[in-house]
């Protein structure tokens, strides 16, 4: 069996590169094995089985032999993934410092006892190692993407191009209503002929609508995009033109009386408009390329080595039948 202590460990990743501290405590057989290298980081059977483990107890029920060798083989790449990520960290020099990562420690723990805190950890197939091991990945990759972020130029074409692609959600089709709703068909009827013969639409709602929120502005519902009532308002509502009212029709709030004063059409603003959502939007979208980009630089310049099997299952022990 190989030791880990014949080279750097993933756990010893943390000492290279990101302060002190250990990711698991071996607890099975053979744990300290090593599975796999890249470059002069070692990751051991214990790396894996604590990762995948911790997916398990979030999902409860899941078949072991072969399907549990081919979760071993996902966390293990994942593993791989995550020396890769602070190697890339590293070359944009960035580091977290314990006082970091044990002042997200006390955040995330709240009030809760140090002990009950640990359980809570071991409940969830972690521990205090594997936690700050974490908090450091996870700080280190959102320090990156920061970084990688704040390079991002954007120009006016960018957002010229990028508000063409993203104008049918940034600014969806609306309309500017009114509404009357109340129990009965009868009723609902009688204030439809009342409208049609020029009633004053705001006056009717007042004294007649059973809507609250809108029925002491006069029925005003503002501005209002699909999907947000019941149908079927928008089936009805958005293939009105402006000035028009709809014939009383039914949903689970009661019977619907709708008169449309405007209309926008999707994609009916302007880009400076959501200026500051686009430029964010394109510096995402690109720093997240490049990042992806970095990381698969790194795994190109890096010596990998996975070992053939990784089983972490433990074979039962056969009873003697004493013959």
């Amino acid at each position: 069996m190989v030791k880990a202590t014949q080279g750097l460990s993933v756990a010893g990743l943390v000492l290279l590169l990101l302060g002190s501290g250990t990711v698991t405590e071996a607890s099975d057989p053979g744990d300290d094995e090593i599975v796999a290298r890249v470059n002069s980081v070692a990751i051991t059977k214990g790396d894996v089985r604590t990762h995948m483990e911790m997916y398990e107890r979030a999902h409860p029920g899941l078949p072991s032999g072969k399907a549990r060798q081919a979760r071993a083989a996902v966390a293990l790449q994942s593993l791989i993934n995550n020396v890769l990520k602070a190697q890339v960290a590293r070359e944009l020099g960035l580091s977290v410092s314990n006082e970091e990562v044990e002042a997200a420690v006390k955040a995330q723990q709240g009030k809760t006892e140090d002990g009950l805190f640990a359980a809570t950890l071991t409940f969830a197939g972690s521990n205090p190692a594997k936690l700050r091991y974490d908090i450091r990945k996870g700080l280190l990759e959102t320090n990156a993407r920061k970084r990688l972020m704040e390079a991002v130029v954007v120009t006016q074409s960018d957002l010229k191009a990028q508000f063409e692609q993203e104008k049918y959600t940034l600014f969806p089709e609306q309309v500017k209503a009114r509404q009357i709703i109340v129990l009965t068909p009868d009723l609902a009827d009688r204030l439809y002929r009342q409208l049609k013969e020029g009633a004053d639409f705001a006056k009717l709602a007042e004294s007649t609508s059973t809507e609250v929120s809108s029925r002491k502005k006069g029925g005003d519902l503002g501005w209002v995009t699909t999907g947000v009532n019941y149908p079927p308002w928008d089936d009805i509502v958005f293939k009105l033109k402006p000035g028009e009212i709809s014939q009383p029709f039914r949903s689970v709030h009661g019977y619907h009386i709708v008169w449309v004063e405007e209309h926008r059409p999707a994609g009916w603003g302007r880009p400076e408009d959501k200026r500051d959502l686009l430029e964010e939007l394109i510096r995402a979208i690109r720093s997240n390329k490049e990042y992806e980009r970095r990381i698969e630089e790194a795994r190109t310049r890096a010596t990998i080595w996975i070992a053939d099997r990784i089983d972490l299952d433990t074979p039962v022990p056969i009873p003697s039948t004493g013959r």
